[in-house]
C-alpha cells in the first residue's frame, strides 16, 4: 500500500479519477471511482491506495 504523493505526478491521479469517472460501465465501477474521489477529496496526496485498487482505477481509466 502507497501515497498517492508516492505513485503519480502532481495532477495525474486527479486525471486519473476523472477518466474512471467517464469510463465506468456499471455501478460497482461509479461507486467505487466514487469512494476513491471521496477519499481523495478528504486526505489529498497522503491518500493510501493499494495495489488491488490501483489496478482496478487504471483498468476503468483505460476503458479496458
Amino acid at each position: 500500500m502507497s501515497q498517492i504523493q508516492d505513485i503519480y505526478e502532481d495532477d495525474e491521479f486527479e486525471g486519473l479519477l476523472e477518466d474512471a469517472r467517464m469510463n465506468a460501465a456499471n455501478d460497482w465501477e461509479e461507486n467505487f471511482v466514487s469512494d476513491l474521489s471521496s477519499k481523495y477529496a478528504e486526505f489529498g496526496r497522503r491518500m493510501f491506495l493499494s495495489d488491488a485498487q490501483r489496478e482496478h482505477l487504471e483498468r476503468i481509466a483505460s476503458d479496458e
